[in-house]
């Protein structure tokens, strides 16, 4: 019985760990924007097969925007608890999603045209997309726990 309780005590706190939750609403936002960044990559990489960056930039800000959107409604209340109005987080939440974007994003174009490179520009882009949207999602995490969403201590 005790053994029992220690395990569902330790169960139970993981369930309600915001990393946890986090990476489950992170399951659904990424699923919903990877979709959506992939559609947008394949159709604008046909329809300028010339114009990489742009392809990039544009698909990999469709996700985070379409992410974003299911990101902060889900984290606000099923991650952190918050109560916190709108316009409280609201502003904080749109800078951290573009700082890490930039950031993300930035960095991982280079560094995935580095380490594989392919004959295929679709393949190179959904390659380097996949990179930003891990490094985006690990430094978005802290955006969110540690500023956005904090508790506030009470005066």
């Amino acid at each position: 019985m005790v053994e029992q309780q220690k395990n569902t005590s330790f169960v139970t706190k993981l369930l309600q760990s915001s990393l946890i939750k986090f990476f489950l609403v992170g399951v659904v936002n990424t699923i919903v924007g990877w979709v959506t960044m992939a559609i947008c990559a394949m159709a604008l990489t046909h329809a300028f097969p010339d114009r990489s960056q742009m392809v990039y930039w544009v698909s990999s800000a469709v996700n985070i925007i379409t992410g974003s959107i299911v990101s902060y409604i889900l984290n606000k209340r099923f991650t952190f608890n918050s109560s916190t109005k709108g316009k409280d987080d609201m502003i904080p939440f749109i800078i951290n999603i573009i700082v890490c974007y930039f950031l993300a994003y930035g960095i991982a174009k280079p560094v995935a045209l580095m380490l594989f490179q392919t004959e295929s520009t679709i393949l190179n882009n959904l390659i380097a997309l996949t990179f930003g949207s891990v490094f985006f999602t690990i430094i978005n995490y802290f955006g969110q726990r540690f500023w956005v969403f904090r508790e506030k201590k009470e005066k």
